[in-house]
């Protein structure tokens, strides 16, 4: 069951994840750039009435266009948009209200947007977390740092492409009776993080806002940490901020035909079953891949969700050229009677596959 848990996990995360206020502007393609995609309400409380946000939308095509339609996940959020047409350079507004009476727990709910100038939909969301009668700021904020509070360590940016920054806000909040200055030491290189107001006053929230800047040959899942600071005292005794994302290439620069002509990586198969194997024994096995573009194939990274498998480095595969992802698991440290799946992503430079997910199952005995 673990297994199909993870699997979920690595879809949410290639989509969106973390606990947001507000994402940094975020462009698609060069159709439309949005202010944010994501509005955490905070905690609100039950019955207190509905909750709106307003999400802002820039026309960066080179023609008009206009919003289709827009859907939400529940009938508990409602939507109103602007419907005339809108120039190039021009701006529109996506406002969505949430009617706050479903029950006392956190909501994450999707809105989906169409926009006649990008093919794809483009997903907003809203979150927070509703309560049925007023709580202390630490039974909120639970991640306890010295006098700084967090509802999670742990937040996410979802899919950085190569060479561009993206960032979120969070809340926190101070629990203690006094002021709390916050800075921040062992910061990831590529990682700008600050609160906002600073020192946070006692028992009130703020915003934590950080950016990440992807450097030269970073790709795939990777993490950026920081440890808190409050007031002088570096928060040492447990596990560092990660603020998690998935680096790919940059292909909003690419001509239509730079596109058309691009490397293809096709799977013979993109999962591999080896036959039952007694624990200790070393699986070694392969995946036969064909480049069907017109462009040489770069594999830039290729990760699992497990330590005990590793993979052989693979060259470039030229246009038309057929190639192997070689791999070896090594069961030592596996349990007898364990079904086994391992999830491996490959980061690549081909525009309609840049994340490409590859299986190894079986069973030890």
């Amino acid at each position: 069951m673990k297994t199909y848990f993870y699997i979920l996990s690595i879809i949410a995360f290639a989509l969106f994840s973390g606990t947001c206020l507000g994402q940094s502007g975020e462009t698609f393609g060069n159709a439309v750039r949005f202010d944010r995609t994501t509005h955490d309400f905070g905690t609100i409380k039950l019955g207190s009435g509905p909750v709106e946000c307003v999400f802002t939308f820039e026309n960066i095509s080179g023609g008009p266009m206009a919003v289709y339609n827009v859907v939400t996940s529940c009938g508990c959020t409602t939507t109103e948009w602007t419907k005339e047409p809108i120039m190039p350079g021009g701006k529109g507004n996506i406002t969505i209200e949430y009617t706050n009476d479903e029950g006392p727990y956190p909501f994450d709910k999707t809105i989906t947007v169409y926009m006649s100038n990008y093919t794809r939909p483009i997903l907003l969301r809203v979150r927070g977390v509703c309560i049925d009668k007023e709580k202390k700021l630490d039974e909120i904020y639970t991640e306890s740092y010295g006098a700084l509070g967090l509802r999670s360590n742990e937040f996410s940016v979802g899919n950085i492409d190569q060479g561009k920054s993206k960032g979120d806000e969070i809340y926190v909040a101070n629990t203690s009776a006094s002021p709390a200055r916050i800075s921040f030491t062992e910061i990831t290189p590529g990682l700008e993080i600050e609160v906002s107001p600073n020192p946070i006053p006692a028992g009130a929230t703020a915003k934590l806002a950080y950016t990440v800047t992807t450097g030269p040959g970073e790709w795939g899942k990777t993490v950026y940490e920081a440890t808190p600071v409050v007031n002088g005292k570096a928060q040492t005794g447990k596990d560092p901020l990660k603020i998690r994302c998935f680096i790919k290439e940059d292909f909003s620069g690419w001509s239509e035909e730079e596109i058309r002509n691009a490397a293809l990586p096709m799977f013979n198969a993109s999962s591999y079953t080896f036959n039952p194997v007694a624990k200790g024994t070393e699986v070694k096995g392969s995946f036969s891949l064909k480049n069907h573009g017109k462009s040489p194939l770069v594999i830039h990274k290729i990760e699992a969700d497990s330590d005990d498998i590793s993979f052989s480095p693979v060259n470039e595969i030229g246009a038309g050229e057929s190639g192997n992802i070689d791999f070896v698991f090594d069961t030592s440290d596996r349990t007898p009677g364990e079904e086994v799946l391992i999830i491996a992503t490959l980061t690549t430079n081909a525009p309609k596959r840049p994340m490409i997910n590859i299986f190894i199952q079986g069973f030890i005995k």
